[in-house]
């Protein structure tokens, strides 16, 4: 018989997606379940919706009580279920209907604990706005059709399952046997549920599908302060470290705790915004400060390091006092591009993607030339023109046209404390690309962080720069390594901290005499001229474009070879000031600096090339799928449009002659109503109808 599946929604104030939600789970095509929504003192609808779906469906039971979160709400829940395996689910989120048949399916198939699997997440209302979210860490995993438990992954184990409610189905058993429990906090109330399901289960497995869809935008929770945040991490993890340590095999997972303990202290630290002046952050810092000592520190660097930005960022926390950390983190954060005539069409789905990073600039900068664009906003697509309504980019109007130098040339004069991050006005990025250049920017502050960086080619025989053609292209061997031999490119997203560049870079006269078509090339000579040191912030980042390159800057800089002429003509301005060799010795100045005329540097740079070269045709013919996939949706959206563009027409068209024959109607109608024979009608009708 199939196993009963207890489906526990905790529920406060979701009258707007609640129905919804419900609809989900009564639709599911695993029918043997049974629906605890347990109401935490709803004060909206919601409480009679619940009655009404209870009528509606017999597998649902409804509870009331007082509000205390949705760790004890759903503790409550737990308490009163019968099912074999549990399923926890917020008040509003979408479940696709084989949710449940399908991780069952793989629990009877492996006899597993817990089932994890994957799920999409959207804002508000748009289904049709989905982002993929991964509810494992496939990465780690050796395969995914495997089963497995701490004995196989002891150094991770903790790290594999992600720390939501919504992402599992799991044995009641085994949560009764070790009394596993929500915390009750007013968040993070799942993390040490989550984790303490994954160290005790005998047997895991994973269904490496997106079966269900979680809303952000809303929260059917009491808010906490993002200080109580804080110190409700905290909690958790003392909660979950007591609760591991307590396990017999506690020492042989040791390693993947103290990562968990990191990967959490430092993601809210850094994903978080709050006021760095108050008492409680400061208390938090200090205590986070100290949390862990360098020998325990060492011992996790020697064994198992899940998270390279993790331990950077600690670090560099450990490495700051409070009021300098406070300094690093007190800048706002500006994305700033430019664009032309030529891709100002596509400019739109670059905007809509930086609108949507998990983490917010506080302002997104376009740079246009009045040039380019004589009649400003009559200029541009409709497209850019609701991106500015939605409040997504503010247009900025600059006199003269610096081509791609637009990108950071005025936003870092006009903005002198802010990060600047560049992007480009053809590229997708992802979602976390902001995230990830903050995060590698809080561990080094006075360095550039690139997602996309190459290594600067050396002869060490000659004491010469290598032509640019000679470098080692998106080197992201070693990352989060700060070195003057590294060169970011702007365009592929890239940070600039506050003050990094000095005046020089700001000559736009030499600017345009010097260095015209290529910017990475300037602000990269100009960093290196202050002595400024540059860090490669993530590994497998690609480019994906989003507009036709064929008037490229780059197939100009690199297949004319503009970018040797750019750097050579910069370099050597630079250096009747600094020095002659002051940038070969710069580059050059690291003990391990990257020599192409060293045999065992060439072997080695062999065996990268090699492997970047498989890494590349996967990723092209990944691209190349994409693109295919996003030229098809492209193609399809502009034919739906055009297509409710002549719906609409027509309705309006359709619209305006009905008001016509209306209007002529009550015309006659008033006419007809002054006649005698009206009149005598109006009077007989109510003769004959008494």
């Amino acid at each position: 018989m199939a196993p009963l599946v207890s489906v526990i929604i905790p529920v406060y104030n979701a009258e707007n997606f609640l129905r919804e939600t419900l609809e989900s789970m009564i639709g599911q095509t695993y029918q043997n379940i049974e629906i605890l929504c347990v109401d935490d003192g709803s004060t909206d609808s919601s409480p009679a919706i619940l009655e009404e779906y209870k009528k509606k469906d017999g597998r649902i039971r409804v509870f009331r009580k007082e509000n205390g979160g949705g760790g004890a709400a759903r503790n409550y829940g737990l308490d009163r279920a019968a099912g074999e395996y549990l399923y926890f689910f917020d008040s509003d989120d979408v479940a696709n209907k084989n949710l449940l048949e399908k991780a069952v399916s793989r629990a009877l198939e492996t006899n597993a604990d817990l089932v994890a699997f994957n799920g999409y997440t959207f804002v508000e209302n748009d289904l049709n706005k989905k982002t993929y979210k991964s509810g494992f860490n496939k990465n780690i995993l050796k395969d995914v059709n495997s089963v497995f438990s701490y004995r196989d992954y002891p150094n991770s184990i903790l790290s594999i399952v992600n720390v939501v409610p919504w992402n599992k189905i799991i044995r009641r058993d085994i949560v009764k046997k070790h009394n596993i429990r929500y915390d009750e906090i007013s968040s993070s109330d799942d993390l040490t549920f989550s984790v303490l399901c994954a160290a005790v289960a005998e047997r895991i497995a994973v269904v490496d599908n997106a079966l269900m869809n979680y809303r952000l935008g809303h929260s059917g929770t009491i808010t906490s302060t993002y200080a109580n945040k804080l110190f409700n991490v905290k909690h958790a993890l003392e909660s979950t470290e007591r609760q591991i340590n307590a396990l017999p095999y506690a020492d042989q997972i040791r390693i993947s705790l103290y990562n968990l303990i990191l990967d959490n202290y430092c993601f809210i630290f850094t994903n978080y915004t709050f006021d760095f002046d108050t008492q409680q952050v400061k208390a938090f810092y200090e205590f986070l400060h100290t949390r862990f000592s360098d020998a325990k520190l060492g011992s996790l660097k020697r064994g198992c390091i899940r998270n390279e930005y993790t331990f950077a960022l600690y670090e560099s926390i450990k490495k700051h006092t409070y009021e300098e950390m406070r300094r690093i983190r007190a800048h706002d954060i500006t994305v700033s591009l430019t664009s032309y005539p030529a891709r100002i069409d596509y400019v739109h789905h670059v905007i809509e993607n930086i609108a949507a990073q998990t983490l917010k600039p506080k302002r997104v900068l376009l740079w246009l030339s009045k040039q380019q664009f004589k009649n400003r906003n009559e200029d541009l697509p409709q497209s850019l023109i609701d991106c500015v309504s939605r409040g997504e980019v503010e247009i900025k109007w600059c006199n003269d046209d610096l081509r791609s130098h637009k990108k950071y040339f005025y936003t870092m004069q006009e903005y002198p404390n802010d990060i600047v991050i560049t992007v480009d006005d053809d590229l997708i990025y992802p979602n976390t690309m902001i995230s990830s250049l903050y995060q590698s920017y809080i561990a080094f502050p006075d360095c550039i962080s690139g997602m996309r960086v190459h290594v600067v080619g050396l002869d060490k025989k000659k004491k010469k720069i290598l032509d640019y053609a000679k470098w080692i292209k998106q080197f992201d061997r070693d990352i989060l390594i700060p070195s003057k031999q590294l060169f970011a490119t702007t365009g592929a997203g890239c940070l600039f901290p506050p003050g990094i560049l000095d005046e020089r870079a700001f000559n736009k006269q030499k600017l345009l005499e010097l260095c015209p078509l290529a910017d990475d090339i300037w602000v990269n000579l100009m960093a290196l001229a202050n002595g400024v040191g540059t860090v490669c912030a993530v590994r497998n980042f690609y480019l994906h474009y989003c507009a036709p390159q064929e008037d490229s800057l780059f197939w100009v800089n690199v297949n004319q070879h503009k970018n040797e002429e750019q750097y050579e003509a910069v370099r050597a301005w630079l250096e009747r000031d600094l020095g002659t060799g002051y940038f070969y010795d710069a580059v050059s100045e690291q003990n391990d600096a990257f020599d192409l005329n060293d045999p065992l540097a060439l072997i080695d740079y062999a065996e990268f090339l090699r492997l970047s070269k498989m890494s590349s045709d996967k990723k092209l013919n990944r691209a190349y799928a994409e693109k295919s996939e996003l030229n098809a949706k492209l193609q399809k959206t502009y034919e739906e449009k055009a297509q409710r563009g002549k719906e609409i027409n027509k309705l309006k068209a359709e619209n305006l002659a009905l008001s016509k024959k209306t209007a002529q109607f009550e015309r006659k109608m008033r006419k007809i109503e002054k006649t005698f024979f009206f009149r005598v009608y109006r009077f007989l009708k109510r003769v004959f109808t008494r």
